[in-house]
């Protein structure tokens, strides 16, 4: 089967390169196993109809996605509808879910790695239909990312620059919210100032991210409703890799949690994967267990035993 590598040429890293000499590279590298591989450079706008060409190619067995985290989300969400492969090459700026792999943060070493890793299911969850790899959140997480999109995000230093410059904002006015969080066991509901549904748990690291993609399960985390000191508190333990030791956040895990948040208002926002959208008044995030095929270096946290 063909592997279709799919470079986003508006990516972080990948804007100092020669593109199309990088993605070259790729293709040899991943074809040097007697398959064929081929390589399309993108822009941002052609990202998803490229995907769902892809995903409906059927001679294409795996996609292989090169961008930030916001693409490698799209290609999941392509993987997971077709049952096509997923390949990661981490050319954003976070590259969240490509350390979740324990894939190199280099682009070149990561091909060297994909070019001998194997595949593996992982989970993948999804909020009311939607397929998500990281999380989907309301409050504080969605605030920031909302307002982050209007500052200058092109570069690292810049996005890293903005994020700061939006957490302050968010610290002076932390947001405060009822949900009524369901697992089955019956609603609970809390006034918050945050909450976040994540595909597994996140480690204990300064990014939020989960070092472990086949438990099969959902963190679903919370805040109490927050004042300006508690949230500055917060962002502290989260700089430090101790949010889960922060007595204000409390954790839980389950394979499907419904949210319903009765006063939310007209144009309020929550976020997936990065992306803003609409809250809705209810959703239900599912965990699918191993649904997601990947393709997984020996470095891998969660690897197992051949």
């Amino acid at each position: 089967m063909r592997t279709t590598l799919i470079l986003n040429q508006d990516g972080g890293t990948i804007r100092g390169m020669d593109a199309r000499e990088f993605g070259d590279m790729a293709a040899a590298k991943l074809s040097g196993n007697g398959g064929e591989a081929t390589v399309r450079l993108v822009s941002g706008s052609e990202l998803v109809d490229a995907l769902k060409d892809a995903a409906a190619d059927k001679d294409t067995g795996t996609i292989v996605a090169g961008g930030g985290d916001g693409t490698i989300s799209a290609a999941a969400a392509a993987c997971f509808h077709s049952g096509k492969t997923l390949g990661v090459i981490p050319l954003g700026t976070m590259n969240l879910y490509a350390r979740s792999l324990g894939l190199p943060l280099d682009p070149q070493a990561a091909i060297e790695a994909l070019a001998t890793a194997r595949q593996q299911p992982l989970d993948i969850a999804t909020a009311n239909g939607r397929p998500f790899i990281h999380q989907f959140s309301a409050g504080m997480h969605a605030r920031l990312v909302r307002q982050r999109e209007k500052l200058d995000t092109s570069t690292r230093v810049r996005k890293i620059a903005s994020t700061l410059k939006t957490l302050g904002r968010v610290i002076m006015r932390p947001p405060r919210f009822a949900v009524e969080i369901d697992t089955g066991s019956g609603p609970e509901r809390q006034v918050v100032s945050a909450i976040s549904v994540s595909n597994n748990l996140f480690g204990d690291t300064p990014l939020s991210y989960a070092p472990i993609l086949d438990q099969g399960v959902l963190g679903i985390y919370r805040s109490r409703a927050l004042s300006s000191a508690t949230v500055a508190r917060m962002a502290l333990n989260a700089a430090f890799g101790k949010l889960q030791d922060d007595p204000d956040v409390t954790s839980r895990t389950a394979q499907k949690v419904t949210l319903r948040f009765s006063d939310s208002r007209s144009g309020s926002k929550a976020a997936i994967d990065g992306e803003i959208v609409s809250l809705e008044s209810e959703v239900e995030c599912v965990s699918h267990a191993g649904a997601l095929q990947v393709l997984v270096p020996d470095t891998y946290a969660g690897a197992r035993e051949k």
